[in-house]
């Protein structure tokens, strides 16, 4: 009996001392306020900010704010969010963020950045307004702090092209063939050098002709080599002698300068590509100018060695393997004396572009079309379709047909080695039917005008699109 009372004194100590530890509990718990209130963003030191790629690693500007009482000590996280003046912060963009600190430094490169991402106009003032957001865990509801309103002016980081279009430069069409990639070199700064003649061209804001192109009139400077076409357009006319030139255009400042400049120029030779000739001389290849540093050429590849040349001549200049940071699988370092590029692929016609600017050598498969049903049976460099790359055996291309006539499709600029005909093909689109010539050549037999066409070399389809 004794034992027993023991026992059942023993028990009641113990819940009496688990009920004062649930009462110690509870008397610890944090209790959230009722009356939370709004925190203040302090008003910043400026009330406009002008950012400039020269100050892009500087403070921009250190944002302060009020920490909130959310009735206990808690750790706050902060987010400084940002948006337009017109918005109502569905969607904001988080500036900075900072860990029970009550400032943060924004410097001017991110400050810029996080502005453009928002759609803001590079060079363009612009009021955005930015709050503070204060959470402590998913459980309590964010709290937001007062508005500050400010005006900022970023810079541009990317710089779109213009293009020349007409018969001054390479002729008025067809997009894109025929359009002269001017490069951006600032925000509405451009530079590059092409070859121009006694006729008339104007510039665009986009491979197309709408919507937005830039006449003689729209500028309040132009290099006296130039005059107003006055023709319906009012486009430019170049009136020197026609030549190689370095053209700047400012859309800003409204100039067109021009200088005389030689012509920039790449050459191929070497084993690879049909021998070791002279750069300039016998089977090397003189490449095709794009703009400032790119180079194109389609040569008939072997397995063996060649290198690019920066003149009509073994010397000054040359570019190895090495030199270039990036090159198509195609190639490798031959390891020669020279470092020579090795072609390793199939041997065959293959379209490279050399880049001197990103230090690039990139190859794109190739696909012609030739025939009267388009501009002709040559000459090749003259009448042939380049069609567009598409993926492992498909080209397409849009261009003009004509009724009644016939082409081919061929595996390089030039008529042999590989052609398609007719007959290669197991599915062809009902407009085109087997001339039945000597060469079974396609015929078109739909309606004279612009189409596109699709050809897949590898099911061996034909399509085609009105």
């Amino acid at each position: 009996m004794k034992t027993q009372k023991i026992i059942t004194y023993l028990g009641m100590l113990a819940m009496v001392a688990v009920s004062l530890m649930s009462c110690n509990k509870d008397a610890v718990k944090p209790m959230l306020s009722s009356t939370v209130a709004s925190n203040e963003l302090a008003t910043p030191s400026k009330s406009s900010y002008v950012l400039t790629v020269d100050n892009a690693t500087a403070t921009a500007e250190t944002f302060q704010w009020t920490k909130p009482d959310f009735g206990f000590a808690s750790a706050i996280t902060y987010k400084l969010q940002m948006d337009k003046v017109s918005g109502d912060f569905s969607k904001p963009v988080e500036l900075a963020s900072a860990n029970n600190t009550l400032s943060v430094a924004v410097i001017v490169k991110d400050f810029n950045d996080k502005v453009l991402s928002m759609g803001l106009t590079p060079q363009t003032a612009s009021d955005i307004k930015l709050r503070v957001v204060s959470t402590i865990n998913d459980k309590v509801a964010p709290l937001y702090s007062s508005m500050q309103t400010i005006s900022v002016t970023p810079y541009a980081t990317s710089f779109p092209p213009i293009y020349g279009m007409g018969a001054g430069l390479k002729g008025w069409g067809p997009w894109p063939d025929n359009a002269v990639e001017v490069v951006g070199t600032g925000y509405k700064k451009y530079e590059t050098v092409a070859y121009f003649s006694n006729d008339t061209f104007r510039f665009f804001d986009q491979l197309d002709w709408n919507p937005t192109s830039f006449n003689y009139p729209f500028f309040t400077t132009v290099d006296p080599l130039l005059i107003n076409a006055n023709d319906g357009d009012k486009n430019f006319k170049f009136v020197g002698t026609p030549g190689w030139f370095k053209i700047n255009i400012d859309l800003i400042a409204k100039t067109v300068t021009m200088l005389s400049v030689s012509e920039p120029v790449m050459y191929m030779t070497g084993a690879g590509i049909g021998g070791w000739d002279k750069p300039g001389t016998g089977v090397s290849i003189k490449m095709t100018y794009v703009k400032p540093g790119v180079f194109t050429a389609t040569p008939s590849f072997v397995n063996d060695t060649f290198r690019f040349f920066a003149q009509p001549d073994w010397s000054p200049t040359s570019y190895n393997y090495p030199f270039f940071t990036t090159v198509d699988p195609a190639f490798e370092n031959a390891n020669d004396g020279d470092k020579n590029f090795k072609f390793i692929g199939t041997p065959g016609a293959k379209k490279i572009i050399v880049d001197l600017n990103t230090k690039t050598v990139s190859g794109i498969p190739v696909l012609y079309m030739m025939g009267d049903a388009l501009k002709g049976w040559g000459p090749w460099g003259t009448n042939e379709i380049s069609m567009t790359y598409i993926s492992p055996g498909v080209f397409e291309t849009t261009t003009n047909f004509t009724n009644g006539k016939g082409f081919r499709f061929f595996a390089q600029p030039d008529w042999n080695p590989t052609s398609y005909n007719y007959p290669y093909f197991t599915t062809v689109d009902a407009n085109f039917a087997n001339a039945n010539d000597g060469d079974k050549n396609f015929q078109f037999v739909g309606t004279t005008g612009s189409h596109k066409i699709n050809v897949n070399l590898t099911t061996k389809v034909v399509t085609f699109t009105p």
